[in-house]
């Protein structure tokens, strides 16, 4: 898999000054089907990274958009080539050589005129060879430097603290075969691992990744938080993934997404869309070097001579492998209860995320019409539910309404009582026709389909190495909760990133916020005592 990193201003790429990036405007002449397919990609970009994968997956471009130097102190890749625009400042040049390896390439052009480094009197090529750069003489149209990155003292072991050393691609196996860990597995097997997905039921995506339809929609918060931009960022990749391995309106349709606030008002997101989670869980393990293996609940991991073994519950061992990914929802806490040191005060902090680990019971409402429904909204609309208008399938057209949300095991068991709830929720999501809709959907054909999600302590996904030991080869990638399209993809290039040393598909900031070590915030509550020291 090739590697690429671009920094660049996030004003229309405008100038190029940055690193190893060629500006693509809506209005450039492209032609070339790989320009083509990433034009299309690069149109409404956020500042921050993007993700954006070609030729298969096999070709991995990663687009920051932002100051070169904030960008740049976002990174925690070593690379081998350098391309781009050379520093005009020795803070931005020793950012550079924070971000290579010894004997990495370079090809650099002066900076523009009038630039920091043209003003200060210090020369860009004095600037590269202070921080470490080596040129070799080549000079291309005089104003090109090129030469090796090669500098005359000891470099620390520390200079990325989130990346071992990349390891060869080796056997893993992933435990759980919905969304989160087909995912996984499918990152990993482009890389050349051979990967073997377990689960104890006998087909892929039978819990929650089972549904009907789902949405891959972004969160919405005043603040944008950092799941608002984690959400945008992994529909993008999500959706990626779908128009290169299922079918586009038939089980997918970027067709965008209405979402109804609670205040009354409404916004489009034009990049959302409706997958069917079980045709994607499908196609990701239908890859070459992933083995699917139904009917296994794993009750046991073992370590020993840097391989695990897993147990099932017959006693039979499946194994050996270097890596284990545990992706199998709320039956992660009592996996790893029993693993050796998980009870060590360096995993207290993921033990507690563990436990407070939630089962959220949702029943989605789904149905055919039963008569012909004027005014129908042209695209799925999101708020507090959701409802999908069209969702083809062999016999025709479905609807579908959900879903709820519910703690208690006991209510969540009443499935007409939950389907009352949708139906409910409808007629607020829908004002005006919600009403006349409900009870028309009511007049069909009805069914209804339920499962449980897990739910973290602050929903965002637990995504690393367990107890933080990256070498260790025990991970994480859990608590998508109910918004498993938008978070799945995603989380998974960031396992697979930290697992072979590549570059990260987020910012390192924004990337501590799914950290599975992360630190637990507690809420404050009003008026409560402060804890006894």
């Amino acid at each position: 898999m090739l590697h690429y990193v671009g920094i660049a201003p996030c004003d229309g790429f405008a100038g190029s000054h940055g690193w190893g990036l060629t500006p693509v405007s809506p209005q450039t002449k492209v032609h070339h089907q790989l320009a083509e397919e990433l034009k299309a990609q690069c149109q409404t970009l956020e500042p921050g990274f993007h993700r954006i994968t070609l030729e298969q997956g096999m070709v991995s471009l990663t687009l920051c958009l932002g100051p070169v130097d904030t960008m740049l102190g976002e990174q925690v890749f070593l690379a081998d080539t350098l391309y781009g625009c050379a520093p005009d400042n020795k803070w931005t040049a020793q950012l550079l050589a924070r971000r290579c390896k010894r004997g990495a390439r370079f090809c650099l052009s002066e900076p523009p005129t009038g630039s920091v480094g043209s003003q200060s009197g210090h020369r860009p090529t004095d600037l590269l060879q202070g921080a470490g750069f080596q040129l070799d003489g080549t000079v291309v149209n005089g104003t090109t430097c090129s030469g090796m990155f090669d500098p005359q003292w000891n470099l620390p072991n520390s200079r990325n603290p989130v990346h071992q050393t990349a390891p060869s691609p080796a056997r893993c196996a992933v435990v759980g075969a919905g969304v989160a860990g087909a995912c996984v597995a499918y990152a990993l097997a482009l890389r050349g691992w051979t990967v073997t997905v377990l689960d104890e039921e006998a087909a892929p995506a039978s819990g929650a990744s089972g549904l009907p339809a789902g949405l891959a929609v972004p969160h919405v918060s005043a603040d944008d938080s950092p799941r608002s931009r984690i959400t945008r960022r992994g529909i993008r990749l999500m959706t990626q993934n779908a128009s290169r391995l299922i079918v586009k309106g038939q089980d997918w349709e970027p067709s965008g997404v209405l979402e109804r606030r609670p205040d009354g008002t409404a916004r489009l997101h034009p990049h959302a869309a409706w997958v069917k989670p079980c045709r994607l869980v499908q196609a990701w393990l239908a890859q070459t070097r992933i083995t699917f293996k139904g009917n296994t609940k794993i009750v046991a991991l073992r370590h020993s001579d840097g391989l695990w073994s897993l147990d099932d519950v017959q006693g039979q061992t499946v194994g050996a492998f270097e890596v284990v990914v545990v992706a199998n929802a709320m039956g992660c806490a009592t996996l790893l209860k029993g693993v050796t040191g998980m009870d060590q005060p360096a995993n207290a902090g993921l033990t507690d995320k563990l436990s407070a680990l939630q089962a959220i019971h949702g029943t989605l409402s789904h149905g055919r019409y039963a008569e012909a429904i004027p005014d129908l909204p042209a695209t799925p609309v999101n708020g507090n539910g959701c409802f999908i208008p069209h969702v083809p399938d062999a016999a025709g057209n479905q609807w579908c309404a959900g879903s709820t949300f519910e703690s208690d095991a006991l209510a969540a068991a009443d499935i007409w009582a939950q389907h009352a709830s949708n139906m409910a929720r409808l007629q607020h999501l829908l004002p005006g026709v919600g009403r006349e809709l409900a009870e028309t959907l009511d007049r069909g054909p009805v069914s209804q389909w339920s499962a449980t999600r897990c739910v973290t302590h602050d929903r965002l996904p637990l995504v690393g190495p367990v107890g933080g030991d990256q070498s260790g080869g025990l991970w994480l990638c859990v608590g998508m909760g109910s918004r498993g399209l938008s978070f799945a993809a995603l989380c998974a290039e960031l396992l697979v990133a930290r697992l072979c040393a590549e570059p990260l598909p987020m910012e390192l900031s924004l990337s501590r916020s799914l950290d599975a070590n992360r630190v637990r915030r507690m809420r404050k509550i009003k008026g409560a005592a402060p804890p006894a020291r």
